[in-house]
């Protein structure tokens, strides 16, 4: 899905440029662990350090794609990764999975800046698209919601889904099960008010022939 979005023309020099930098820097991370058996405490040192050389350029941009977000889920993942790749004022001594954990943290968060960069719709944007999709009743109460479709049908990253159910669950909307999963768990109308258990009913024998 990311592949395709960036597919898309044109492509404004500055942001190329900038997801190249990215790509360099998300492949320069691959590099933290993979040419070393034994872990001594100096390796373990000089792979944090390498890990927040690497991220640190990006920690500003990092900080305004949070505060241009109005979605909770999002500036939480944000929050998150800022917090973990600020490096602590005094060298703190770790271990090797400790090492893997903030790598980790480190493409996610260089990704997620190479995914922001893709003009598609904004997280509370999905939520609310989202949202108007179980009030119109095209998403059903109990039935999982397929993310791929959806992010197919809007035109954004999977992570945007996943970001704005995260949202709606927040309201009650929507369950996502330990799975990953997801599914509606009541209908509202347009105005906010509850559908009639009728329509509901409809609805769920519509889709029921549908799946026949």
């Amino acid at each position: 899905m990311l592949a395709a979005l960036f597919r898309r023309p044109p492509v404004d020099p500055t942001v190329a440029q900038t997801v190249d930098k990215l790509m360099t820097d998300i492949d320069k991370l691959r590099l933290v662990t993979s040419r070393r058996i034994v872990w001594s405490a100096e390796a373990v040192a000089r792979a944090q350090h390498d890990i927040y050389a690497t991220t640190g350029p990006w920690v500003r941009l990092a900080r305004s794609r949070r505060d241009a977000t109005d979605s909770p889920s999002d500036r939480a993942r944000w929050d998150a990764w800022i917090t973990a790749l600020t490096p602590p004022e005094r060298p703190v001594r770790g271990s090797f999975t400790e090492v893997c954990v903030l790598l980790g943290r480190a493409r996610d968060m260089l990704q997620a800046l190479r995914t922001s960069l893709v003009h598609c719709l904004p997280v509370s944007r999905v939520a609310e698209e989202i949202e108007r999709l179980i009030g119109t009743g095209e998403l059903v109460p109990g039935v999982r919601i397929s993310r791929a479709r959806l992010a197919k049908g809007l035109r954004v990253p999977v992570e945007h889904i996943d970001l704005a159910l995260a949202d709606l669950a927040s309201k009650g909307l929507v369950e996502v099960r330990a799975t990953g999963s997801a599914a509606v768990t009541r209908l509202h109308g347009a105005n906010g008010s509850t559908l009639a258990a009728g329509r509901q009913r409809a609805v769920v024998d519509e889709a029921g022939r549908r799946a026949r």
